[in-house]
């Protein structure tokens, strides 16, 4: 396999990685909460973003890539009404909406939506940002033993966090536990609150571990500050539900508008956190990968494993897509028969799934097997990312909506926007790779 050289380097072009790192993030997240996207898509572009600007690295490969997105999915747990809770001081209190069909409109303190999302926030990448943060970057050598104890720290974290939220909500939510939950209006709210927490909490004993047993302080460090960066996205933007609830009337898409700038503020951070990295940080280590462990597995054990991360590194995402593209698209044409997401499933993995065994073989796609994992990167983020904004947009096309110039259709805009800026951004820099490696 080819070694490619970093021909764009992000400290040296500090604030365009920045830039663009950001409108990726805010595009992916914006899409994933229109139902025409997943959570695992957002992972996967990001984690191929990454690939681009901070290879080569030994454990940007195909199986650490999909366990990221697994873990990712795997943490993904309800957040209630929590987005609708926002106030802004001294203007709007805080408010337990009455538009998700439980009936009640119940006043509480207008942090209340900014608290319970940076929890969200730590508790959707708690476990993931062991390795976004700490094992991508780590010089430590890290083996499965250490990955099945962090598994069972953190269910035992999890455990005993069930017991101190049941503690603490009352405490801190006394207004759901209350005048919701102990009346029996509602269980949706306390059971967000209670599993958000319990995962957070979750976290603590791994991170313990790592840092007194393995003494990776780095990894620490940085997975921390991945957690909080996530939290603090899906926190902060929920200033536009704030916005948009109390003034119906300016007609904003404030759900959207927070999904799209909590990606973008994800972004804007996180690769602002990777850009201070030193030198020292920066420079690949000798630690294998950790797929030592297929060493000595026969051909067909090696293609499962391999289908089994290609599977969920791109085809969960893909199908899931698809199958809220063309549910909704259907919706808008009055088709009210239309694959279901089984078939959806099925169909992929019959068309790929051979096609990515006779790849195992060496049969088929030989020049795409040389080529580094940096260059594969940069050649699926420009493939993939017309496929995600035209499952995205199928639906406004089929309603005729996509290109209305109104303050509620904003937040498309503004993915459309960020969309034609990353493409053409990732094909130049595909053009500049390519005159570095003649």
């Amino acid at each position: 396999m080819e070694s490619t050289p970093l021909v764009f380097n992000p400290r040296k072009n500090r604030v365009l990685t920045i830039l663009m790192g950001a409108l990726l993030l805010g595009f992916g997240w914006q899409i994933r909460g229109t139902g025409t996207s997943d959570p695992s898509v957002v992972i996967l572009l990001f984690l191929l973003f990454l690939s681009v600007h901070y290879s080569p690295r030994k454990k940007f490969n195909l199986i650490i890539f999909s366990l990221a997105i697994y873990t990712f999915g795997a943490m993904r747990t309800g957040w209630g009404t929590f987005v609708g809770q926002a106030g802004i001081p001294g203007l709007y209190p805080g408010h337990i909406p009455p538009n998700y069909g439980e009936g009640f409109d119940i006043v509480v303190q207008w942090w209340q939506g900014y608290f319970w999302l940076f929890i969200v926030g730590i508790s959707w990448a708690g476990f993931p940002s062991l390795i976004f943060g700490g094992y991508f970057f780590t010089k430590t050598t890290y083996t499965l033993k250490h990955l099945a104890i962090a598994i069972v720290l953190f269910t035992t974290g999890m455990f005993i966090g069930g017991f101190i939220a049941e503690l603490v909500i009352p405490l801190i939510a006394p207004q759901f536990y209350y005048q919701i939950y102990l009346p029996g209006l509602s269980t949706r709210n306390y059971h967000s609150m209670h599993g958000n927490l319990s995962t957070a909490i979750g976290i603590i004993p791994v991170l313990l571990y790592v840092y007194f047993i393995i003494k990776d302080k780095g990894f620490v460090k940085r997975s921390i500050v991945v957690m909080v960066i996530f939290a603090i996205g899906l926190s902060v933007a929920d200033v536009w539900q704030a916005i948009g609830r109390n003034n119906p009337d300016w007609e904003l898409p404030f759900w959207s508008l927070w999904e799209y700038f909590s990606g973008l503020i994800i972004g804007t951070l996180i690769f602002w956190f990777y850009s201070t990295f030193s030198e020292t940080e920066l420079q690949e280590s000798d630690v294998s990968p950790g797929l030592e462990f297929m060493n000595g597995w026969k051909p067909f054990d090696q293609f499962v494993i391999n289908a089994a991360a290609f599977y969920y590194l791109v085809l969960y995402g893909l199908q899931e897509s698809v199958g809220g593209s063309v549910k909704q698209t259907c919706g808008q044409l009055g088709i009210e028969n239309f694959p279901s997401q089984k078939i959806i499933q099925t169909v992929l993995l019959i068309i790929v799934l051979p096609l990515f065994f006779l790849y195992q073989r060496g049969s088929i796609g030989v020049a795409w097997a040389k080529k580094s994992f940096c260059e594969k990167s940069l050649i699926a983020l420009i493939l993939l990312l017309p496929v995600y904004y035209l499952l995205f947009a199928m639906p406004h096309i089929a309603g005729g909506r996509l290109f209305q110039l109104k303050v509620s259709h904003s937040a498309v805009w503004l993915d459309t926007i960020s969309f034609l800026i990353i493409e053409i951004y990732c094909i130049n820099l595909y053009r500049q790779l390519r005159l570095a490696l003649k």
